[in-house]
């Protein structure tokens, strides 16, 4: 290969990975300040002293989703286990909230 087009194929992939880095601080961001969100909703429901399925329900969504993304990496049998759990949590919590429990 010549000397340029590997000097270009580097710069390239150091481009890509500072892309790469820069959406995951952002996601960290995001997921943090949803985390918070969360905390402060269920802090105030636990003090009004109501009902806590629909906070419950996002938590359980939001794990969901992190499960389903180690299985993707990982596919081990503890990651699908954990997922189809979840899977039946989140459909179990779905429709307490449906039927306004």
């Amino acid at each position: 290969m010549d000397k340029n087009k590997i000097l270009k194929a580097a710069q390239l992939a150091k481009d890509d990975e500072g892309k790469r880095n820069t959406i995951l601080k952002s996601q960290s961001i995001i997921f943090g300040f949803y985390s918070l969100g969360l905390l402060f909703m269920l802090i105030i429901r636990l003090f009004r002293h109501e009902p806590l399925s629909d906070v419950f329900f996002l938590i359980l969504l939001g794990s969901l989703g992190v499960e389903i993304a180690q299985v993707i990496q990982k596919h081990s049998l503890a990651s699908i286990l954990t997922s189809l759990f979840l899977i039946v949590a989140v459909f179990y919590t779905a429709w307490i909230v449906v039927i306004g429990g």
